[in-house]
C-alpha cells in the first residue's frame, strides 16, 4: 500500500462509515495521500429528465451545499485541520456508479469503503452499494468491516 498515491474514501453519514473514514485515516496519514471522502447523493431521475419545475436547479444546489456542510462536519475537524490533503466531494446520482466514475476520473487508485452502513430497507431499494463497487470497479478497492 505504500505507493498508494490517491485514495477515495467512501462515506454514507452512518456509524460504519465513520468508522471506515477513521480507518482509512489512520492508515494513510503521513504517506503524503491525497484522501477524497466522497458521499453520494442518491438521485434516481436520469440525467436530463424533465421537472417541470423553474427552481429545481436551485433546489439542488441548496442540497449540495446542505450535504457539503454535512460532510464536512462528519469528517471532523480533527481530519479536516491535521495537515493532511483531505479533500470532500459530495456528488448526485446511483452511488456505486458515481463513485467508480468519480475514482477513474480523479485518479484514484485505491477505493476504501465499509461493508455495511445502509439499513435493511435502503439495501432492497438500491441492493448493496459495497458489493456493486466491488463487483464493477476496475481500480482495487479495500473493505473496511468495523
Amino acid at each position: 500500500m505504500s505507493n498508494v498515491r490517491k485514495i477515495l474514501v467512501a462515506v454514507d453519514f452512518s456509524e460504519d462509515s465513520k468508522k471506515t473514514l477513521r480507518y482509512a485515516f489512520d492508515f494513510f496519514k503521513g504517506g503524503g495521500v491525497e484522501m477524497h471522502v466522497v458521499h453520494v447523493i442518491y438521485d434516481p431521475l436520469p440525467e436530463g429528465s424533465y421537472i417541470p419545475h423553474r427552481s429545481v436547479d436551485e433546489m439542488e444546489k441548496s442540497v449540495v451545499d446542505l450535504t457539503m456542510e454535512e460532510l464536512k462536519k462528519f469528517i471532523s475537524r480533527k481530519i479536516l485541520n491535521s495537515g493532511e490533503n483531505i479533500e470532500p466531494v459530495v456528488l448526485r446520482g446511483t452511488p456505486y456508479a458515481e463513485l467508480i466514475g468519480y475514482a477513474k476520473k480523479y485518479g484514484a487508485e485505491l477505493i476504501v469503503i465499509g461493508s455495511q452502513g445502509m439499513s435493511r430497507l435502503e439495501k432492497m431499494l438500491l441492493g448493496n452499494v459495497t458489493d456493486k463497487v466491488v463487483r464493477k470497479s476496475p481500480i482495487p478497492v479495500m473493505v473496511y468491516k468495523g
